[in-house]
């Protein structure tokens, strides 16, 4: 029976150290056999037992540097998503004076402009009137005769220049036709209602960009509809927007320009010297920043945290393994609670992990050394605490204080600075963990590696070797008791029928 677990079942186990039962009754010596037989090759058993729980102890080591590893990974890959872009600090705020110009600001966002003329860029646009026929005629009422085809050419919706032919029969109407052209995907919004028809391109510009083309017209729908002179050809054009920036004029094929870390998007006209110029400006958003380098810290002294947990957990050296045998003694949960307990302290003072901390601190306290970037100048140290075991701190003040004195210090600290070709903290950080991650699965591999691959692999190869040979051991040294008891039960038997010649 297993020590220290309160066992509620009291019934006999069902496990059997036997290969064979009843091999041998004992009707001749009265004998229990098998419980005998039991015992004797629970015994035999205790060091193949003892090398079942060594096998055990390298899987459960196995697995949790495994553990390891899969917070690493998550912590490398979840803090460059959210801390090692340019984009997760962008804290700007950009605000325009005027309605006719729409704007954002993305983290490198600086100055003040001011916009005196803006133009909106213009789709190509056809707008003609049917005569004869309205919106709901066929096209054989409009004079075709036999089913056609066309093809027209626009900028898509995923800004290709591409070319659609639209099928067309006599029996459908004009709105039919108008509705092939807006399903086909070639970038056009076409409308016909009563006497009137209308394309428009859905992009902006002069060129390819805002215009409709149509490049083949077998029937000339498109000059029966008014909509061309000839059977080909342009149908409608664009323009180009524009405006006057800081005194500079710049031109687009759309209504969005990007200027000094601004995106400007004009949706009306301004008229120089009749409108009121839109000014543009930025602020930064401090405490956005604040909180999230609070959360950057909380992050990773999550890590920490559970990896001190793990180098600094004491072993219970009373409980080891569960063998076959004691299992079947216990309820699922009475193993579950005892293994738990057998569990703890597995990396106790690792030496793979204590690397893991040692390089973690190293990069910290290293980044940034020599030049004016460090993590002090914007609050960020760690803990003098001995217990925190390299717990990162931060001053508040001191990081709102640089933020107001140079709000892109945080970015270049954490994301890098590439006009220094320097990286940023958390690039480091990522670099130290994935170092790491590959450090220890050298120790426990990977789920897909082979056993031969790594160290603990190779120490569970080594063991099963040895497991199978007790096994092969175990089955001869059974077969020998057996024959043993059957000699015994022989003689016996015959020592009881010469009695009774005897006694006659």
């Amino acid at each position: 029976m297993v020590n220290n677990v309160n066992n509620s079942n009291t019934a006999t186990s069902s496990y059997s150290y036997l290969q064979y039962k009843n091999k041998v009754t004992g009707l001749a010596s009265g004998m229990d056999i098998d419980s005998i037989m039991e015992k004797l090759m629970k015994a035999e058993s205790a060091q193949m037992e003892k090398l079942q729980q060594q096998k055990q102890k390298y899987e459960w080591k196995r697995d949790a540097y495994r553990e390891v590893n899969t917070t690493l990974s998550a912590f490398e890959k979840g803090i460059f998503d959210n801390y090692g872009l340019s984009k997760n600090w962008n804290a700007k705020t950009a605000t325009s004076t005027s309605s006719s110009v729409s704007v954002t600001a993305n983290s490198t966002a600086s100055g003040n402009l001011t916009i005196t003329e803006a133009t909106a860029a213009t789709a190509g646009q056809k707008v003609g009137d049917l005569v004869g026929v309205t919106s709901r005629s066929t096209l054989s009422e409009l004079g075709m005769t036999t089913d056609g085809k066309i093809k027209i050419k626009a900028i898509n919706d995923s800004g290709t220049y591409t070319e659609k032919e639209i099928s067309y029969k006599t029996t459908d109407t004009i709105s039919d036709l108008m509705s092939k052209i807006n399903n086909s995907g070639v970038g056009i919004t076409a409308l016909a209602s009563e006497n009137k028809i209308s394309l428009q391109a859905n992009s902006t510009g002069t060129g390819v960009d805002g215009s409709i083309n149509v490049t083949e017209d077998d029937g000339g729908v498109f000059k029966a509809l008014g909509l061309l002179a000839t059977g080909t050809g342009k149908v409608a054009e664009g323009t180009n927007g524009s405006m006057v920036v800081n005194g500079v004029k710049m031109e687009s094929t759309s209504n969005k320009y990007n200027v000094s870390g601004y995106t400007v998007k004009v949706t009306n006209n301004i008229v120089a010297g009749t409108d009121a110029p839109a000014k543009i400006s930025s602020t930064t958003e401090t405490k956005s920043i604040v909180d999230k380098v609070k959360e950057f810290v909380a992050t990773y002294n999550g890590l920490i945290e559970d990896l001190n947990k793990r180098v600094s957990e004491k072993k219970n050296l009373s409980y080891q393994p569960l063998t076959d045998a004691q299992k079947a003694e216990l309820k699922d949960d009475e193993i579950k609670k005892w293994e738990d307990k057998a569990k703890a302290g597995l990396l106790k003072s690792d030496a793979n992990i204590n690397k893991v901390l040692s390089d973690m601190r190293s990069t910290i306290s290293n980044y940034g050394a020599g030049s004016d970037d460090m993590l002090a100048k914007i609050g960020i140290s760690t803990s003098k605490t001995w217990s925190d075991n390299g717990k990162l701190e931060i001053d508040e003040n001191k990081l709102t204080k640089a933020l107001e004195e140079d709000p892109n210090v945080v970015m270049r600290i954490f994301t890098g600075d590439p006009e220094k070709g320097t990286k940023g903290i958390v690039s480091e950080l990522k670099t130290t963990a994935q170092n790491a991650v590959k450090n220890i699965e050298k120790t426990a591999g990977r789920e897909s590696a082979s056993d031969s691959s790594y160290a603990l692999g190779k120490n569970l190869q080594d063991i099963n070797m040895k497991i199978d040979d007790w096994k092969d051991r175990l089955k001869g040294i059974e077969e020998r008791y057996w024959k043993q008891f059957a000699a015994m039960e022989s003689a016996i038997q015959k020592a009881n029928s010469q009695s009774a010649i005897f006694a006659q």
